[in-house]
């Protein structure tokens, strides 16, 4: 297996299974695409006790690269099989996880677990559950569980049915989704006939589903859909989501043709999923089709399709939100600009000045917290400067408040408080000048206390309130760093 092959394989897993297991709704796409890697490195040979072929195969494709990582991985196999010859596999795990380098670590890990039986696959299990959560884990758990189902999927399900949290559930998705990609029928039977009905983590389930869903998308659509109609509420949205996306990828028309016989809010996530996916390869040709549907969730598919478009061509993409109609553009502004604002500091700078153009509206308060949040990332300076210039309004004060929750200002509260104190909105400049006296208080007490004397921001209820709060109730950890943060002070 060559090295990218490898990598991708890896890296895929990590992010579709360990990743989304603790973030939650994450792109069903990057899970699907983890699945689909992941089936290239997948073998079925009878275990441990054959060694001869799937190492080769590896090994070869490791010498035309002529990397020095893999040729340290290499190595590293080697010494991993020999402890797994000796009986030792926890061992060889061990040596293998432990072992410098990433590259390697990762080679010599993939190609080690092709090679278990059901018996070394739990034994190197007992050796992951020592380790501590991290991206070895997670990656080193899931390959396992999709080795244990090349082996025998039932038992692999029967042995991680006795596990509990993390482990069953990664597991469990692991397993299925291994077992889909050779029999998508019989994996998504063992969902209906047990999972659904002993009931259990809802996201297990959910994100099962869709895995399996998703590979069976990939042999028979028409038999995926089918399957997925019939699956609850709560679970069959994931589940049609992935298909559609799966039809996306071959033929985006026709995966709009099924998604407009779902009904409400799967109709409209599944147009939106077309339009993000379609529209990462041609932007334009998704936004024209976009533009032609009719209905509540047209704007938001549009909005898919900008948000792609600005990454590749933002001048195009200006240009379309300029000739919209002002309700649409203010509905989608804001995501937009997002995304527009991570092209760069340069492309940060040209979406504020395009914001500041804009007519007063939501769409430009949204807009300008936006491109200040991003920009204080990358240059709170030329932020705060560009925002201290800005007229009072909805808009700076949406500014305002997205530039106090930078860190470089929240360490400097004096700072913060001088922003605060900008805020035209009388209750919104009250909230924030009260959390960032707050911090004040704890860093510099006496001149916390000065400001307040002469604020006629706070009433005089706020300022007794704040005076007499006890130092363990005010921001933790300020300390007695009075530095200046990064960004510029509003005069």
């Amino acid at each position: 297996m060559k090295l990218a092959s490898v990598l991708s394989t890896l890296i895929a897993l990590l992010i579709g299974v360990a990743g989304g297991y603790f973030i939650g709704q994450q792109g069903d796409g990057d899970q699907d695409a983890g699945a689909k890697k992941a089936k290239a490195g997948e073998t079925s040979g009878p275990g441990i006790g054959s060694l001869a072929g799937t190492s080769k195969s590896s090994s070869k494709g490791s010498k035309n690269t002529n990397s020095p990582s893999e040729g340290a991985g290499n190595n590293l196999i080697t010494e991993a099989k020999k402890l797994m010859r000796s009986g030792d596999v926890s061992e060889a795990m061990k040596m293998i996880l432990n072992s410098p380098g990433s590259i390697g670590r990762m080679e010599a890990l993939l190609d080690f677990v092709k090679e278990l039986d059901s018996d070394g696959v739990e034994l190197a299990l007992a050796e992951i559950r020592t380790m501590g959560r991290g991206g070895d884990m997670f990656m080193s758990m899931s390959l396992l569980m999709s080795r244990y189902a090349e082996i025998d999927p039932e038992k692999a399900l029967e042995f991680v049915g006795k596990s509990s949290g993390m482990e069953r559930g990664m597991g469990t998705s692991s397993i299925l989704r291994t077992w889909a990609s050779k029999d998508p029928k019989a994996a998504a039977d063992h969902i209906s006939k047990n999972m659904l009905k002993e009931g259990g983590d809802n996201w297990t389930m959910r994100r099962t589903a869709a895995s399996v869903a998703s590979e069976w998308a990939k042999q028979d659509t028409n038999a995926a859909l089918a399957w997925a109609n019939g699956l609850p509420d709560g679970v069959k949205g994931d589940a049609l989501s992935n298909i559609i996306e799966q039809i996306t990828t071959d033929d985006p028309l026709k995966a709009a043709e099924v998604a407009m016989g779902f009904e409400g809010e799967q109709q409209e996530r599944s147009l939106r999923t077309i339009a993000d996916q379609w529209s990462r390869s041609e932007p334009q040709e998704a936004l024209k089709w976009a533009e032609a549907l009719t209905g509540e969730g047209r704007v938001g598919v549009m909005e898919e399709a900008l948000e792609n478009l600005v990454r590749k061509d933002a001048e195009s993409a200006v240009a379309y939100l300029d000739k919209m109609e002002a309700s649409e553009r203010d509905s989608i502004m804001k995501e937009v600009v997002e995304q527009w604002a991570r092209n760069g500091e340069e492309a940060t700078a040209e979406a504020a000045k395009w914001v500041a153009s804009q007519d007063d509206g939501k769409g430009k308060v949204d807009a300008t917290g936006e491109v200040v949040g991003q920009w204080m990332r990358s240059d709170p300076e030329a932020a705060s400067e560009w925002l201290g210039a800005q007229p009072a309004g909805d808009a700076r004060d949406r500014g305002v408040a997205s530039l106090l929750r930078d860190r470089s200002v929240r360490e400097d509260p004096s700072a913060a408080v001088a922003w605060a104190d900008t805020i035209s909105n009388e209750e919104m400049r009250g909230e924030q000048v009260e959390r960032s006296t707050r911090s004040w208080l704890a860093s510099d007490r006496a001149a916390a206390l000065e400001y307040l004397e002469t604020s006629e921001s706070l009433s005089a209820e706020q300022k007794t309130k704040l005076i007499e709060l006890p130092p363990e109730q005010l921001r933790r950890g300020s300390g007695g760093d009075q530095r200046f943060g990064r960004g510029r002070r509003p005069f």
